[in-house]
């Protein structure tokens, strides 16, 4: 079943709810407010859209035209200069005032076990073109929450779209003592601005989670990383009382670990967001992929609309 709850007269909540499954998403940002199994709910936010809008970390929402950094927030196509805004450092993260998830979306359509949300967003921030955004959230019965996004425009552009939502399997506390096992046999290294330099081999590092471990049994759970996927790509997060499975078809996922998270203002409950409350999987592209042609990427133009797929499986253990 799926509900469409009016705000106000900008926003919107859209709930699915299959079985003993629930989701719900705000018109504003896109954002996957949350995801849960009868009481339990493993997406960190707030109990209203309007704490999103100034929240830092990104909060939920579907980040794009451009998710992760572009180095010196520039780059070079076709034999053009683009430049961006640097809003980190030096460079351009998450793309800037163009982000996908700072603007309210519209509902495009509803099914019994979906819903798809779409964006006109016009050219800005330095990134080439009229972008028209999409992404479908549906969900089984057996709790798989898919997320379809779909990405055109009208000028050829880099496109990196994921969603940032932050997981606790535990419904509170920190995720140092969640267990993750992902199939990446490589990771990449990074400057100090976290610009990528190589492709690693996990083999004897702390990044090695080709065998489950714990989030905060290496490096005190600080991860800011992208990990690269061999042939499988999936991500299995284990807390106390559930699992949650990611697959994906995109090469990498950026690991987050919520080391800078904060809130000015109670989150769901109550509850105040802090540091390691909650961890991301940022499925993606590799970070300044328009820098380095030896990195996989794609771009999007009139002629060729982009489209990815992830899935979050939820069971309870």
């Amino acid at each position: 079943m799926t509900e469409i709850i009016r705000l106000d007269d900008k926003a919107s909540e859209v709930v699915i709810t299959r079985g003993e499954y629930r989701a719900s998403v705000y018109t504003y940002g896109a954002i996957l407010h949350s995801f849960s199994h009868k009481d339990r709910d493993i997406v960190l936010g707030y109990d209203s859209y309007e704490p999103y809008i100034t929240a830092p970390g990104h909060p939920a929402e579907v980040v794009g035209p451009y998710a992760n950094r572009i180095a010196d927030a520039s780059f070079t196509m076709d034999g053009k200069r683009y430049v961006l805004e640097k809003n980190d450092g030096k460079n351009n993260l998450h793309s800037g005032s163009k982000n996908f998830g700072s603007k309210f979306w519209k509902i495009a359509a509803t099914g019994e076990d979906s819903v798809t949300l779409s964006l006109e967003s016009p050219e800005a921030g330095g990134f080439p073109g009229n972008h028209h955004a999409e992404i479908t959230y549906s969900l089984t019965e057996d709790g798989a929450l898919s997320l379809h996004y779909r990405v055109e425009s009208d000028a050829r552009c880099p496109v990196n779209v994921t969603n940032h939502a932050y997981f606790n399997l535990n419904g509170s506390g920190d995720i140092k003592g969640h267990r993750i096992m992902m199939t990446c046999p490589e990771y990449l290294a990074v400057d100090s601005g976290l610009i990528p330099v190589e492709k690693v081999s996990v083999e004897n590092t702390p990044y090695d989670f080709r065998t489950p471990e714990l989030v905060g049994s290496r490096l005190d759970g600080a991860y800011d990383t992208c990990f690269v996927f061999g042939e499988e790509k999936r991500v299995v997060v284990e807390g106390d009382d559930y699992i949650l499975e990611m697959t994906t078809d995109l090469p990498s996922v950026q690991l987050y670990t919520g080391i800078s998270l904060s809130s000015a203002v109670p989150g769901k409950g109550g509850k105040m967001l802090f540091p390691y409350a909650g961890l991301a999987l940022e499925t993606e592209f590799f970070p300044d992929f328009p820098n380095r042609p030896e990195f996989p990427g794609a771009y999007t133009s009139a002629e060729q609309p982009f489209e990815t797929t992830t899935v979050y499986k939820l069971t309870a253990r």
